[in-house]
């Protein structure tokens, strides 16, 4: 079977390494759009999800539930790195991504294993917060103007090829039914610490920040929310990536005492 967890970065896996990291896509994306981020990681070991459906899976059949696309990941994960590497790898899920890696992690925990070194979230409200099936009946229409709003930076070149954005708006139409049908994570907290981010013109979060600082249930560690300049997804914007590691290393990585 072709594996969830795709390798992102050149450096070498085998030389062991304090902190990795394993980036989930946002809705109707692919690995690939991650690229450009974890060429930045500055000697960092980066791991990619791959969903199923998606990019180097297309053959497969996507998911029936964000539930059941979790429990495979959790699977996948450790297979490839094991229970010691998970516990040392930060999870950053990219919007919908966000909620699939919460799913992971509980996955994890209740299996006996470790939680993971630290949940970075990326333009994604708090689960408590969220409204299940609130696009349950979009059509393409509504997926497309969807698509042009959330589109990453870094994946904005699908607008200019037919086919790209055909394909592009099916990944992500897709995508939004399996978020839309999602009824919320078990009420099962993660001990590691949690980065919040959102993007300052986000018109996800046109009410405020609380959306943002409810992911604070979601730990009994730390937690930090940030806000940076843009709209969603804007830290994949070319050229903004070490402010995104930098935000990342400081909130996730372990405070002296």
């Amino acid at each position: 079977m072709n594996t969830a967890v795709k390798s992102l970065s050149t450096v070498d896996e085998q030389l062991g390494h304090d902190t990795e990291y394993l980036c989930f896509p946002p809705a109707g994306g692919t690995v690939i759009g991650l690229r450009g981020l974890a060429g930045t990681a500055a000697g960092s070991v980066v791991r990619g999800v791959e969903y199923p459906g998606h990019g180097a899976r297309l053959t497969e059949p996507p998911a029936e539930s964000l539930a059941a696309l979790a429990e495979e990941i959790a699977r996948h994960c450790l297979a490839r790195i094991g229970a010691e590497g998970f516990s040392r790898t930060v999870l950053i899920g990219f919007s919908m991504g966000a909620f699939v890696a919460l799913e992971v992690a509980q996955r994890v925990l209740v299996r006996g294993g470790p939680g993971p070194a630290g949940l970075v979230v990326v333009g994604a409200c708090a689960p408590q917060r969220r409204v299940p099936g609130r696009y349950a009946k979009a059509d393409a229409a509504e997926a497309e103007r969807l698509l042009d709003r959330h589109c990453p930076p870094s994946s904005a070149g699908y607008r200019d090829c037919p086919e790209l954005r055909e394909y592009a708006l099916d990944l992500f139409l897709g995508d939004l039914r399996l978020t839309s049908a999602y009824p919320g994570p078990a009420k099962v907290p993660l001990s590691c610490p949690i980065v919040a981010i959102r993007g300052e013109d986000d018109l996800d979060f046109a009410t405020g920040d609380e959306e943002i600082r409810a992911w604070r249930a979601w730990t009994t560690g730390r937690f930090t929310g940030c806000v940076v300049p843009g709209g969603h997804l804007a830290v994949l914007t070319p050229g903004k990536e070490t402010g995104f590691w930098d935000r990342v290393r400081l909130g996730t990585e372990p405070c002296d005492d």
